[in-house]
């Protein structure tokens, strides 16, 4: 494989004797990573190697076909860069938190996030502007099943205009010029030049000032990339935070041996994972905290359903916008900004007590209590996903696979999972 000269001549500088154990790592096949829901899916793999930095992320010896797996489907585990898993350990953490992501597809970070606040811990605020990232995102979202989150498709300057330090964690996983994915899409390297990587930071420090404008006094700001670049990464925020005295540096006690810390000025430190040294691909992450206490503002602009379409998770509430019925946690719900129902979101789709969404079949806690359950056998899944009809035995049918749902049967006619709806689409035409 060949690289560009100017990137070759960074790597030795940076790494060293290290730099040819780097280079062949990138030519290796990638592992396959993924990280377990902390309801739905924590005791699976148990024999899997565990990811150093995150106790639900597992290393598995072969990539399965999860479009078929109907564990997948369920959302019991989301495949994820354990590099990217990383961000965990700079999460505060005190609860409830009000999160914002803002360039969150495909829902890497935010199912991250949403695991760890769970069904009582905060609110998160999934944006991406891109609209084609946000399809994907959504149906990530919904299928992890934790319903406290919008998903939005606003520019961060207008979340710093219109919500100024209102954040307890911003989250900025900058577009950045990709040398850590190289492995996994040799077409990046052709794209990469000097002039890209100085094009990128220019755009990082806009968002990186975004960030910092968007989060509370308390709150912290994580910074990550997937690339190498010391000019998109602690340059950019040497640049953002040496001379500002309102903010401190994050730090990641007792880092694992894999990771590679980086100090830069004004006291931050950086941590960089590199394919010769860590599972996952090359990824930089770094967290700065915002002196000072919060002053939260709670302003709940929803009202929940007194009588929602069918019974919810105890911690789970209905809420209808636009003549369309969605859940939200409770905890969610007490923490929306101001005049939040004149934004443009999606949210966690429940549909109606005649036909509920597909989504609804993967809320975290389960629907036993509403609809009676079809038990599948994992035999059974496929011809499920291909739309094969059962026998019904109720007008809904909650669909389980190994105790998790799936989805549902309305009189025989199934719901189809996410991916396999497109595919039915895709071919049909």
């Amino acid at each position: 494989m060949s690289y560009p000269e100017p990137f070759l001549r960074r790597m030795e500088e940076r790494l060293g004797a290290e730099v040819e154990a780097f280079l062949q790592a990138l030519t290796a096949a990638p592992k396959t990573t993924i990280r377990l829901h902390p309801y739905k899916g924590a005791t699976l793999f148990p024999d899997a190697e565990r990811v150093p930095w995150h106790p639900l992320g597992r290393i598995l010896s072969a990539r399965p076909d999860f479009e078929k797996e109907p564990l997948w489907h369920a959302g019991a585990y989301y495949v994820q860069e354990a590099s990217g898993m990383s961000m965990r350990a700079f999460i505060p953490p005190k609860r409830p938190l009000r999160v914002i992501d803002l360039s969150a597809a495909p829902g890497g970070k935010a199912t991250l996030i949403l695991g760890e606040l769970g069904l009582s811990g905060g609110l998160l605020i999934a944006n991406d502007p891109e609209p084609r990232r946000r399809s994907a995102l959504q149906e990530n979202l919904e299928r992890w099943g934790i319903p406290a989150y919008f998903i939005t498709g606003r520019h961060p300057q207008y979340w710093a205009q219109r919500y100024p330090a209102l954040f307890d964690l911003v989250i900025l996983d900058a577009p950045c010029s990709g040398e850590g994915l190289w492995r996994k899409d040799n077409r990046a390297i052709c794209q990469w030049s000097p002039q890209l990587v100085q094009r990128m930071q220019r755009l990082q420090r806009n968002l990186l000032f975004a960030a910092k404008a968007l989060t509370a006094p308390g709150g912290r700001l994580i910074y990550s990339t997937c690339t190498f670049s010391p000019q998109e990464n602690e340059e950019n925020l040497a640049y953002a935070f040496a001379d500002d005295r309102e903010w401190e540096p994050v730090l990641w006690e007792n880092p694992p041996s894999e990771v590679v810390p980086i100090s830069y000025e004004g006291g931050g430190v950086g941590y960089y994972f590199y394919p010769h040294r860590s599972p996952g691909e090359g990824f930089f992450i770094s967290a700065w905290q915002r002196r000072g206490n919060p002053t939260r503002k709670i302003v709940s602009s929803l009202k929940p359903l007194s009588h929602p379409p069918y019974p919810l998770p105890a911690e789970i509430q209905a809420f209808r916008f636009k003549e369309e019925t969605y859940a939200l946690t409770e905890a969610a719900m007490a923490l929306l900004p101001p005049q939040w129902e004149k934004e443009n979101w999606n949210a966690f789709p429940l549909g109606s007590a005649v036909r509920p969404a597909h989504a609804a079949a993967l809320l975290a806690g389960g629907m036993a209590a509403a609809f009676p359950s079809r038990l599948l056998e994992a035999s059974d899944f496929e011809e499920y996903l291909h739309g094969e009809l059962f026998e019904p035995k109720a007008p809904i049918e909650w669909v389980t696979v190994k105790g998790l749902g799936v989805g549902w049967l309305y009189k025989g006619k199934p719901s189809l999972p996410f991916t396999w709806r497109r595919f039915l689409r895709h071919r049909s035409r």
